[in-house]
């Protein structure tokens, strides 16, 4: 059956700015810095860039769902194809975990000193992580119609913020002068720990392009349209990240930022210099309500990454069933579940809250990042195939092709090489990069596995 299209170029618009642009990245930019301000190009350019063209052609090329599950396995064979694809599903998790301490995190910080402080104690933080966990998958549970408010009031919120500190920001820039000298700045980051971080988390932050290429088949003007919105998309992700962070960076110094607490700092801080500080505990608030539906949004796709992929039944048949009732994934929600509140647990063993941030970040990096390496080689071999009739191709023929998707794996592997970084904050280094190459490794072991047992009970 073909599918309507439905879409138009507002609706991807919409579509980008909910999947792709998260405005908790800004606390790690405007921590590193005028420095990370040129390294959010770089990474647009070097990463962004090379993406969008990728999952353009290859949407076109290859027709149907999966998106780089498909792509892999269409070019590279059925046992990367389903690696990629479990990665892609898998990376979600310490994605959701790493929400999960944001949002606390924000909401103390609405509520003053003493949540922030009681925050510190794992008695508390833990109920509390497991309760923001629970909240998403009970929604989606009760199907997509108690579980689509969230996000759609998280994507707006995200973009008012938005608004409101770049307003802010210009506001007291323009009145006071900013809180950093712009003109004096050093825009060359430094070789360490700090820097390897906020490359590796700006190039995760730029990843989603290729879900926008996906909706080729229900946009009015196929290619065309998408094409046009994934340059207006990667327009406005590069403009709101570099905007906003130079926004925080007018409203506190770089050396009173940090990765996690940051941005409601900013948001504090800023409503206070202009005279309404009787908003920013809203303004915070409304932070993690928008934090909370990007978790929901994101957790609502993943946990349907098993039914619209198929995973070419190599995942146990309850994965391939849903609630008669609700529609609801039930098997995948409740796996979500039960490994995001694990991995919670994991992080905090030892550290301190921003070192479990970090770690999660870290693994959200390394994780997320992988399935790219899969994607930009079957870029490779896809563009030495002939492309169908009327399918999108870039400019330069197969040698450019190529060039781009080398391009895309090259920074796609530095991403995952300086996810291995361990965090400043870490009690101890090694064993933070320890315990992210052990969790990543379990977590790539667990679907090997899956589909190497289910490949061996699949023969006659």
């Amino acid at each position: 059956m073909t599918a309507q299209r439905t879409l138009g170029l507002g609706d991807l618009l919409l579509y980008g700015a909910a999947l792709n642009f998260s405005i908790r990245w800004l606390a790690t930019a405007a921590a590193a810095g005028p420095a990370s301000l040129p390294v959010w190009v770089l990474a647009g350019i070097g990463f962004l860039a090379p993406l969008s063209i990728a999952s353009a052609e290859l949407a076109g090329r290859f027709a149907g769902d999966g998106g780089p599950y498909a792509w892999s396995r269409a070019t590279l064979g059925p046992f990367w194809g389903f690696v990629c694809g479990w990665i892609y599903w898998a990376c979600n998790l310490p994605f959701f975990a790493g929400l999960a301490y944001f949002i606390l995190s924000v909401a103390a910080g609405a509520l003053g000193p003493g949540a922030q402080t009681a925050l510190q104690d794992a008695r508390i933080l833990l109920p509390l992580a497991v309760l923001v966990a629970a909240l998403p998958a009970a929604l989606h549970l009760a199907g997509l119609g108690a579980g689509k408010w969230l996000p759609t009031f998280g994507a707006v919120a995200s973009l008012a913020l938005l608004a409101a500190l770049l307003a802010i920001g210009a506001t007291i820039a323009g009145r006071d002068g900013p809180a950093t000298d712009f003109a004096t700045a050093d825009y060359v980051p430094p070789l360490d720990a700090n820097t390897a971080i906020l490359w590796g988390t700006m190039v995760f932050a730029f990843g989603g392009a290729e879900g926008l290429a996906l909706l080729h088949t229900e946009t009015r003007g196929g290619m065309k349209t998408v094409m046009r919105a994934l340059v207006a998309t990667a327009a406005l992700l590069i403009g709101g990240y570099v905007l906003g962070s130079m926004a925080l960076l007018a409203i506190l110094p770089a050396t009173e930022a940090t990765r996690l607490d940051g941005l409601p700092d900013a948001i504090r801080i800023g409503f206070e210099r202009i005279g309404a500080p009787e908003l920013a505990p809203a303004a915070l608030l409304l932070l993690a309500l928008a934090m909370l539906g990007s978790y929901a949004a994101w957790f609502g796709v993943a946990a349907r990454l098993p039914l619209a992929v198929g995973v070419d039944r190599l995942l146990p048949a309850a994965f391939g069933r849903r609630d008669p009732r609700t529609g609801a994934p039930v098997a995948a929600i409740l796996l979500q579940t039960g490994v995001v509140i694990a991995l919670v647990v994991l992080s905090r063993a030892g550290e301190t809250l921003a070192a479990a941030y970090d770690f999660l970040v870290a693994m959200s990096t390394l994780s997320y990042t992988a399935p790219f390496l899969f994607l930009f080689a079957a870029y490779f071999v896809a563009a030495r195939r002939p492309a169908p009739a009327g399918a999108w191709t870039a400019p330069g023929g197969v040698r450019g092709a190529q060039a781009i998707a080398v391009a895309g794996f090259l920074v796609a592997a530095s991403a995952i090489a300086c996810s291995l970084v361990p965090s400043p904050s870490a009690a101890d280094p090694v064993g933070a990069t320890l315990k992210l190459l052990l969790a990543t490794g379990a977590m790539l072991g667990a679907g090997i596995a899956l589909y190497l047992f289910a490949a061996r009970t699949a023969r006659p």
